[in-house]
């Protein structure tokens, strides 16, 4: 019967990595969701940890069970789903295509080509392949020359910042996001684990 608790105790902690290893992959993103890892991770953590106490209350293994800290963990195991559960539906129902509309769509009208186009200069790091006639192009991924406002005598030009660049910003995290509420419950579930004796 150890062979089965420690089977169980496996499926039990990696239900627990793919609930906080989900959440720490959507941690930095702009618009968090819910993996399904988390979401199968958090039933997993549900269905093993009563097996897990059951299999410890029968006396089938020599394992003694905190029922105050099981109680606790049941709890937050359950709140973990919950909060997966209905952020999963949520990002599912967002992601979903919308129903066709009753009335013909109208045409978007025609954008205007350009009378002129500007020359492309390479992208920094490809400048051999400007040899070859393989350059990037187009306003997002090309650098154009700009004049930049200077000093009083000083001429220069600068190359136009990219899309990436601009100031640094810091991401802060958004705590009412499903996944990042999972992510913390999960833990605050591994450090009950851990420090409750």
């Amino acid at each position: 019967m150890e062979t089965v608790w420690d089977l169980v105790v496996v499926v039990h902690l990696v239900g627990m990595a793919a609930v906080v290893g989900g959440w720490l992959t959507q941690v930095g993103s702009a618009r968090p969701q819910v993996p399904v890892a988390v979401l199968y991770g958090a039933i997993a953590q549900v269905i093993s940890g009563p097996v897990l106490v059951g299999l410890a209350s029968s006396g089938a293994v020599d394992h003694d069970i905190d029922n105050a800290k099981i109680g606790v963990k049941l709890v937050v195991a359950l709140a973990v789903f919950v909060v997966a559960y209905l952020g999963r539906r949520r990002d599912d129902e967002e992601l979903a295509p919308a129903p066709a509309a009753a009335e013909p769509a109208v045409p978007e009208p025609a954008v205007p080509e350009p009378a002129a186009a500007e020359p492309a200069v390479a992208a920094p790091g490809l400048a051999g392949r400007a040899a070859t006639g393989h350059t990037l192009a187009g306003p997002a991924v090309a650098e154009r020359a700009v004049p930049t406002p200077a000093a009083p005598g000083a001429a220069g030009t600068v190359a136009a910042p990219g899309p990436a660049a601009g100031p640094a910003t810091a991401r802060v995290v958004d705590w009412r996001a499903p996944v990042n509420l999972a992510g913390a419950l999960a833990l605050v579930n591994v450090l009950i684990a851990v420090l409750w004796h």
